[in-house]
């Protein structure tokens, strides 16, 4: 037979699961603005029933609380979280491909700016005003000014991209410190979580909410996966606990638990470098505990950190590589084969010229110098003077690397400040071999008769003796060192003009037969024809004066390309936090109607007592013997 106060017990339990549901409806409606706060619910069941031993069987006991529960589907979690690495990775392209554009166009603003359409065509009417007004030292000095100005745009250009190559380097080390800082507090928060569900019962919900809220901004710096584990003691039983882990970048372990992993931001020394337009203090990001590469270059891995690393890199995968042919361990060199056609043109070159490193079947070495040997039947070979240096290579390269693979940077398939510095020395390499090889002629003379044969216009600042590049290694040559006076010296960064030039525009060689008189301008005249005469420079595939819209139309499809990604996933992202906030989120008018509810329940298990009160009065007091 059930007790006698069985009602009385089973309206208790109908009033406390309502109070508890209207106080989880008090704290939904008091975090409705709070980011990362998950909706939560009473979770409730049916009290084990009493067997009466009668005909009717089994009596109601009333209502167990169990707790309040998050609501939450992590299925858009994850949905969230992977396009939220996209969307990271696709915002910093465009922030930065949308800079480059400013640099390249030519007038920026309500003043104009010069850009090189407008300098490069002052250049070309000083040499056309130069050639029809002979004898008058002030239309050369003029086309010399103009000269002037064109290597100076190539030189703000050149230290305006390198300057922005700082800024990203900068944003990534911010990045990387964002991610130890949040692999930290994930670990905390999972050592309080643990000690409030230790016993299985309790839910640590506003902590789950709190770490799945870290988890959410981890997703845009890089891509993350989250896995929950039960933890098991020594004979496979489920303790009641948790283990939480986080992996990054393709599923490298952040955090395991109670225990997580930092990130290194090591700064290259001058000597690691892997390009030859690079910064100096670019960082390598390493692992802390293991020292290993964290390798963002993998197509699986997204988010601001891969965009940053990609607009800081990306060559249009236009990086050195080849294969080992020989080693020399007498002479302590090692010489490569390459096949790619952009290796094989010293225009395109970009390795360090001097002290760069190289990997090498797996193993990183440094070098000091290389040779380049081009063979009559197309094949081409780098021979690179290892470093001496005992705590740069304290392996020497053996005879064993014959046939290993051989590479200098990384390949990365973007169109990053790399590959826009690279176009850039590439055109003026290109322009100021042609140009100088037209200017110094045999039998080039000047105003006042001398011989110039030879002699160059254009060249470099050489920043190491504070003097001017030579260039007496002409850029077709089949054989030249890294350490020669060549073309392969020159970039739009040390681009000028002659010194001597400047100083004394007499100099300057317009003719070549200098008995047809001063009206004779045939070098001017060739000079002016390289502006826009194919034949005479190719730019790919287009005149020496198309060099800006070659690279204004990479950008513009580079921005345009960004934009559009960040576009649709900034769409997909809105729909998908629908998706998650029609579960998670808390909805006013939901809470209102739950208040309803607990109100009317509460209320109802109020009634209740409140007559089964009166009854057991009625038993107790008036049916007494």
């Amino acid at each position: 037979m059930p007790s006698t106060f069985l009602g009385l017990n089973t309206s208790y339990t109908g009033l406390v699961a309502a109070s508890a549901g209207l106080n989880t409806t008090a704290n939904n409606v008091a975090n409705v603005d709070t980011e990362g706060y998950s909706r939560q619910a009473v979770n409730q069941s049916a009290a084990n029933a009493m067997r009466a031993f009668q005909g009717y069987g089994c009596i109601g006991a009333g209502v167990d609380t169990l707790g309040a529960e998050r609501i939450r589907d992590i299925y858009y979690d994850e949905k969230y979280w992977n396009n939220n690495a996209k969307l990271g990775e696709y915002d910093k392209k465009w922030y930065y491909a949308d800079i480059i554009q400013a640099y390249l166009k030519d007038a920026r603003g309500t003043d104009e700016v010069k850009g090189f359409s407008a300098i490069f065509n002052e250049f070309h009417n000083s040499l056309s005003s130069l050639a029809t007004n002979t004898g008058e030292i002030n239309h050369a000095q003029a086309s010399i000014g103009f000269a002037g100005n064109l290597c100076e745009y190539f030189n703000i250009l050149y230290n305006n991209f390198q300057k922005q190559q700082t800024d990203v380097n900068d944003e990534i080390k911010i990045k990387v410190d964002e991610i130890n800082g949040i692999a930290q507090q994930i670990s905390t928060l999972n050592k309080q979580i643990s000690a409030i569900e230790i016993n299985g019962t309790a839910v640590a919900n506003e902590l789950r909410d709190k770490r799945d809220l870290l988890i959410d901004q981890l997703s845009a710096v890089i891509d993350v996966q989250c896995d929950e584990r039960p933890v098991l003691d020594d004979k496979g039983n489920d303790t009641g606990l948790r283990e939480y882990i986080v992996k990054i970048a393709g599923g490298q372990l952040l955090v395991d638990g109670r225990d997580y992993r930092q990130l290194d931001c090591v700064p290259r020394e001058k000597w690691q470098r892997v390009n030859q337009n690079d910064v100096d203090g670019l960082f390598d990001i390493s692992w802390r505990d293991t020292q290993q590469d964290l390798n963002l270059y993998a197509k699986n891995v997204r988010g601001e950190l891969k965009g940053l690393l990609e607009m800081r890199d990306g060559n249009n995968e236009e990086a050195f590589n080849g294969t080992v042919a020989g080693v020399d361990a007498v002479n302590k060199t090692v010489t490569i084969e390459v096949t790619d056609d952009y290796l094989k043109d010293v225009t395109k070159l970009t390795l360090p010229l001097t002290e760069g490193r190289i990997t090498i079947g797996g193993e990183l070495y440094y070098y000091d110098s290389f040779e380049v040997q081009h063979l009559a039947n197309g094949e081409c070979f780098f021979t690179f003077q290892m470093s001496d240096e005992f705590s740069r290579n304290p392996v020497p390269v053996n005879k064993d690397a014959i046939g290993e693979p051989a590479k200098i940077g990384e390949r990365v398939n973007y169109q990053g400040i790399p590959y826009y510095l690279e176009q850039m020395n590439e055109w003026v390499r290109e322009y100021a071999s042609i140009f100088n090889g037209l200017y110094g002629v045999d039998g080039a003379t000047d105003y006042d008769g001398n011989d110039r044969s030879k002699e160059i216009f254009f060249t470099g600042d050489d920043e190491v003796n504070s003097s001017q590049f030579k260039l007496t290694v002409d850029k077709d040559a089949k054989h030249y060192s890294s350490i020669d006076d060549g073309y392969y010296q020159l970039t739009a960064g040390n681009f000028n003009v002659r010194k001597t030039l400047e100083d004394n525009p007499r100099t300057m060689a317009t003719h070549t037969v200098y008995t047809d008189g001063e009206s004779k301008y045939d070098i001017v005249e060739n000079l002016i024809d390289l502006s826009s005469n194919i034949n005479k420079m190719k730019f790919r595939g287009c005149s020496a004066e198309s060099f800006l819209e070659c690279l204004l139309g990479d950008s513009a499809l580079n921005a345009s390309s960004a934009q559009n990604f960040q576009t649709v996933y900034t769409n997909i992202q809105e729909s998908i936090e629908n998706n998650r906030f029609s579960i998670s989120g808390v909805d006013d008018d939901e809470e209102a109607a739950n208040m309803i509810k607990y109100q009317t329940a509460f209320n109802l298990s109020s009634k209740m007592i409140s007559v089964l009160n009166e009854c057991y009065e009625k038993l107790i007091l008036d049916t007494g013997v």
